[in-house]
């Protein structure tokens, strides 16, 4: 049989070669070794290529989701900071072998399924969505894949966030029971003191903290929301940091046990303190208590002490929408905003239809009218307030 230019066999099955619309050379396997299938296939192509029909959804479908997650695992699950190392596992437990054209819609729900079967919280749950999807979405970005079979699985719905306030009483009691742990006491009275998150703190390094001078601070470079922050340090905390064992003898902060037989050299710094936490909780009687709440409990504190919402957005790094639910952690401050109210409605309030006078008007047209970038109001602020 005369050989035919873009026809070749390799590992005895027929292959086609032509160039798509855009230029590119496309390789594409006809499943079988007859050459002239292919050759009737490679005139096919030709022809939606000629005409602007070629949709190349066919060199798709060998492609197999491991290579699509690895992909994307490389250049760019692995630099975000939603800790998705914990999750690939399960991940390629189940779609590992498969190719990208198997997965469909009924396939994740499945998957879905199967890990609220295993009892695991909704957001854990969309967590694996995530990855999913994400997989797809930057396969299709990059042109290696065609289609996203995740976007038609809805994510599970979560629970409203958690209103659990500390009380001062409380707090004393679980602050006593840390003392025989150094590193719990020093990280309890920081979190508590400035609304740092847990991510925030473990990985800090005595080089970013400054005890001494007029403004002792902890330098977080990268926060949540991307920005870098300064948490200013109560003596409470500057003492507990000073008792650390760490303190002039480790590079971190709160340095990695390096008597776990689990630790390999990579981690350097503690990644969590639920352990220890929780044992504290329960010999000072606490229940339900988490060590993200020492964040809604120093939030809530600023709240009720009238701080200014920009200043409490400066020092724990919340955006405005999220401070809307410390608002109403508190029944005190619900019974002091109905009593302002009852005030102003009532008899005895001395309201009138007469304008205020200026001198109490005039700090809130200015911190109206002027604002920063970084949160700050007026420039008296930005000049005059402590390093935060």
């Amino acid at each position: 049989m005369k050989k035919v230019r873009g026809v070749y066999l390799r590992g005895g099955k027929a292959y086609i070669r032509y160039r798509d619309e855009h230029g590119n050379l496309v390789r594409e396997s006809t499943e079988q070794r007859s050459l002239k299938f292919a050759e009737d296939l490679l005139a096919k192509r030709r022809t939606e290529v000629a005409e602007g029909r070629h949709f190349p959804t066919k060199q798709f479908d060998r492609v197999s989701f491991k290579e699509l997650l690895d992909d994307w695992w490389e250049k760019h699950g692995q630099h975000t900071r939603s800790r998705f190392v914990y999750h690939l596992p399960k991940i390629r437990e189940n779609f590992d072998a498969r190719r990208a054209r198997e997965i469909d819609a009924d396939c994740v729900e499945n998957f879905l399924d199967k890990l609220e079967k295993d009892e695991l919280s909704a957001s854990s749950i969309n967590k694996y969505r995530t990855i999913l999807c994400s997989t797809f979405n930057f396969a299709i970005k990059r042109d290696k894949f065609d289609r996203n079979p995740v976007s038609a699985v809805p994510q599970r719905k979560e629970p409203p966030g958690r209103d659990r306030f500390l009380s001062a009483e409380d707090f004393r009691k679980l602050i006593a029971e840390c003392k025989s742990d150094p590193a719990l006491h020093a990280f309890v009275w920081i979190a508590a003191t400035t609304g740092a998150r847990k991510g925030e703190l473990l990985p800090r390094k005595w080089s970013e903290v400054q005890l001494d001078g007029n403004s002792p601070h902890i330098y977080v470079p990268r926060s949540k929301n991307g920005r870098p922050k300064r948490l200013s340090l109560a003596a409470e905390a500057i003492t507990a940091l000073r008792a650390l064992p760490s303190l002039e003898e480790e590079e971190y902060v709160f340095p990695a046990d390096r008597g776990n037989v689990r630790f390999t050299g990579k981690q350097m710094h503690l990644w969590d303190m639920r352990k220890p936490f929780q044992a504290a909780c329960t010999r000072a009687g606490i229940e339900g208590l988490r060590i993200h709440d020492l964040r809604h409990m120093a939030t809530t504190i600023l709240f009720l002490s009238g701080i200014p919402e920009a200043i409490i957005r400066k020092l724990t790094g919340h955006r405005s929408r999220e401070l809307e639910r410390y608002e109403h952690l508190s029944p005190g401050l619900k019974r002091q905003t109905v009593d302002l109210i009852a005030l102003a409605l009532s008899e005895k309030s001395t309201t009138t239809d007469t304008p205020a006078s200026e001198d109490k008007i005039k700090p809130v047209e200015v911190v109206e009218r002027i604002g920063g970038d970084d949160g700050a109001r007026t420039r008296d602020l930005r000049r005059d307030r402590p390093a935060f």
